[in-house]
């Protein structure tokens, strides 16, 4: 379905948008000896990347951003059920001309809509992270698509994570 020109995969079982927490566990744990100070997550569901970074990295900050109000709701109650000070989910459709890509360590962005959206984001994290180093976490045959062909010299393969279907990219512009 789309909500305002983006899909919202509303109608899917929950499940089928969750990325087991062992899989996210598994790629920020190869990030984990990076000074990773702020993870990011453009599409973020229910928050489970926020959850799994507050037990790996319990300093780091975490900013999800969502479009269902729902979604955002549900990881937000659990955010605050958990008391974790450094996790928050924001209401946003980061299509938006207005949405700025705020400054990370460490982006998630999974096929969160179609493939010219998500090259629009990341087009906006180049020019944001412009001249700093920073990873970005994907998975999906679109972004899988323009890191391959479109991509390929801004952004260097670190490491597939196992068997998961995620992929951490480094940024090129910094080595």
């Amino acid at each position: 379905q789309h909500y305002q020109g983006t899909e919202t995969w509303i109608g899917l079982h929950p499940q089928i948008l969750q990325t087991p927490y062992c899989d996210i566990y598994k790629a920020l744990e190869l990030l984990s000896d990076k000074d990773i100070r702020h993870v990011v997550d453009i599409g973020a569901g229910y928050g489970r990347v926020g959850l799994v970074l507050s037990v790996l990295m319990p300093e780091a900050q975490f900013t999800g951003y969502e479009i269902v109000k729902q979604r955002r709701s549900e990881a937000s109650r659990i955010f605050t059920k958990l008391k974790l000070k450094n996790s928050a989910i924001e209401l946003q459709n980061v299509l938006e001309d207005s949405f700025e890509i705020p400054e990370a360590d460490v982006f998630f962005i999974y096929d969160f809509s179609e493939r010219e959206d998500v090259n629009i984001i990341l087009r906006k994290m180049l020019e944001r992270m412009r001249n700093r180093e920073f990873y970005l976490i994907t998975k999906g045959d679109r972004v899988d698509y323009l890191m391959k062909y479109i991509f390929n010299n801004e952004w260097i393969k670190f490491s597939n994570v196992g068997d998961t279907g995620l992929k951490i990219y480094k940024s090129a512009n910094a080595i």
